[in-house]
Parts: C-alpha cells; sequence; structure tokens
C-alpha cells in the first residue's frame, strides 16, 4: 500500500465495550514506552485508565498505519504544554481525546489537527443553571445567546466547548489562550449520518479565522465530536504546533468541496487492531495487572 495516499485518518473506540482480561492488558503495557505505562499507573480508577490506555495504542496503530514504521521505531514526546507529537516524523500531526464512553483519534498528513469528544450527560451535583453560571467566562455573549436559544442548550454547551477544545488542541497553546478571543457561529444541527462543516469561527470578534476547518458530527445519541484541522498546505510545525504563521489558502466553499468528495467519517477499532501492535516494552510483568485490577471500578 502507497503510504502516501493516506491523508487523514478519523478513528474511535467504544471503551464501554472493552473489559480487559489479564492477558489483554498486559498486551497492551507490552505495546506502549514505558513512560507512558508509568502515566496510565497513576490513575485511580479504572475507566480513565482504560482510556488513557485506548488513546496511546490508538496513536501507535494510526502512525503505523500511515508510515508502516515499526512500533519500535515510533516515540512521542511532549511539548512544554504537555501535548504529544512525534518524534522525527514531521509531516504528521495526529490528535486523541477521551469522554464518556469514547476515545477518538484524528490524524492529518501535513495540516494541524485537534478533536475533542464530550459525553452529553448532564452535571453531576449542580443544576445546569448553576454549571452555566460557573462556566459563563470560557464563551462570548455571541455563544451564550445560540446556547441558550437551542433546543436542548446543555448539548449545545457541549458542541461549543468541543469546538473550543479542539482548536486549543489544534494550536497546542494549552491553557495560554482566553477562550474569549475565539467565537463560533453554528449554522446547522449535529447528526450522526455526516460531517457537520459550515461551523465558522472568528478570533478577537472580528476576524474570520478562514484557514481553520471545523468538522462536527454525534457519535452516538449521547456523544458530540469536533475536529479542527488547519487545511493551508504545508501548515504544520510538528515540534512548535501553535507557531504556524500559515495563511488561508482555498475559501471555505472550496474546503467544504474538497470535504465532502473525500468522505470523511469516523472508523470503529476493534481491540484485536490495537493489541497487534508488535511488542516493545519487555518489562512488564503480573505487576501491571495487579495495578489496574485493584483500581477502583467507576462506571462511565
Amino acid at each position: 500500500m502507497d503510504t502516501q495516499s493516506i491523508k487523514w485518518l478519523r478513528w474511535a473506540f467504544n471503551c464501554k465495550l472493552w473489559k480487559p482480561t489479564a492477558a489483554e492488558w498486559l498486551q497492551a503495557n507490552r505495546c506502549i514506552q514505558g513512560e507512558e505505562m508509568q502515566r496510565i499507573e497513576r490513575f485511580v480508577f479504572q475507566s480513565p485508565a482504560i482510556s488513557a490506555m485506548v488513546g496511546r495504542l490508538l496513536l501507535r496503530k494510526s502512525v503505523q498505519t500511515v508510515t508502516h514504521l515499526e512500533n519500535k521505531s515510533i516515540h512521542f514526546l511532549r511539548t512544554s504544554e504537555g501535548r504529544p507529537y512525534l518524534k522525527d516524523v514531521n509531516d504528521l500531526d495526529v490528535n486523541v481525546s477521551h469522554h464518556g464512553d469514547w476515545v477518538v483519534l484524528a490524524l492529518e498528513r501535513n495540516h494541524q489537527v485537534g478533536i475533542d469528544v464530550m459525553s452529553l450527560n448532564r452535571p453531576i451535583n449542580i443544576s445546569i443553571e448553576e454549571y452555566f453560571h460557573l462556566m459563563r467566562r470560557q464563551f462570548t455573549l455571541s455563544e451564550w445567546e445560540q446556547i441558550k436559544s437551542a433546543d436542548n442548550s446543555l448539548h449545545e454547551f457541549y458542541r461549543f466547548w468541543c469546538l473550543k477544545e479542539s482548536y486549543v488542541k489544534a494550536t497546542g497553546v494549552g491553557l495560554n489562550l482566553d477562550l474569549q478571543k475565539i467565537s463560533f457561529k453554528v449554522k446547522e444541527k449535529l447528526s450522526a449520518d455526516c460531517f457537520v462543516i459550515s461551523t465558522e469561527m472568528r478570533l478577537d470578534g472580528s476576524v474570520e479565522a478562514s484557514d481553520w476547518l471545523f468538522e462536527e458530527k454525534l457519535l452516538d445519541s449521547n456523544h458530540c465530536v469536533a475536529v479542527c484541522t488547519n487545511p493551508s498546505p504545508s501548515s504544520l510545525s510538528v515540534s512548535a504546533v501553535g507557531s504556524s504563521t500559515a495563511q488561508p489558502q482555498e475559501n471555505y466553499d472550496s474546503l467544504r468541496t474538497n470535504h465532502r468528495k473525500q468522505q470523511k467519517s469516523f472508523t470503529v477499532i476493534p481491540t484485536s487492531d490495537l493489541l497487534s501492535l508488535e511488542t516493545i516494552n519487555f518489562n512488564v510483568g503480573v505487576d501491571a495487572w495487579n495495578n489496574f485490577n485493584n483500581k477502583t471500578f467507576s462506571s462511565r
């Protein structure tokens, strides 16, 4: 297969369907870097540990799928903001997110990419009104008007949060960005059948950021996802994502047309694919299973 022909990936994994056996958990640990394993061991609850493990496996499997590198040759580093990036692979950007039942991944060749997924569940131990008040400074007045006028304000809130997080993750700026500097205008309702790609973003309240494209959809009836990409050629700066000065190369109509031609959609990845990665961590013993098995079980 011509790996250069793979320009993008959109993957999803439903963690609710995976109850790791001892053999599976040990194999998963053998497929990731030692420091990745140590991060996962620090989780107190099983559910986030599973989500984190799936995220690491998806990252590695996606890169292997596109590059055909051996697993031992795939090395991830982190920026100062904690964003994972590939060492010695300069033309790929890949990002993961997990929340609720799902872990999702977006990969792009030569373009920056960020992804975020959110469960649409009601907040726990707080009313929706109190929750909105707590988060009031994270959205612009225009965004709050759209959120509160929607048929389901809470679901719309999560949609806008996904959009903001996807942009923050694509640029790699982390918590340094004032979220009120970015404002979204949505034009269509979300669907599970196809991506919505008509949403527009403005920076600093005035300039439309037409060099960014947002893909949105429902993964299922209880999860929404947003993918942010910079479609401008060579927008990617691997170890310093967020410093790109790329300018818009195409207008939104062209971007939407190209997106529809590609027919992008999420592929649900089975556990067997993730565990087919080659072993790179040979120091995994039964303690890794005991660490996981002794974590507190929590429902998603």
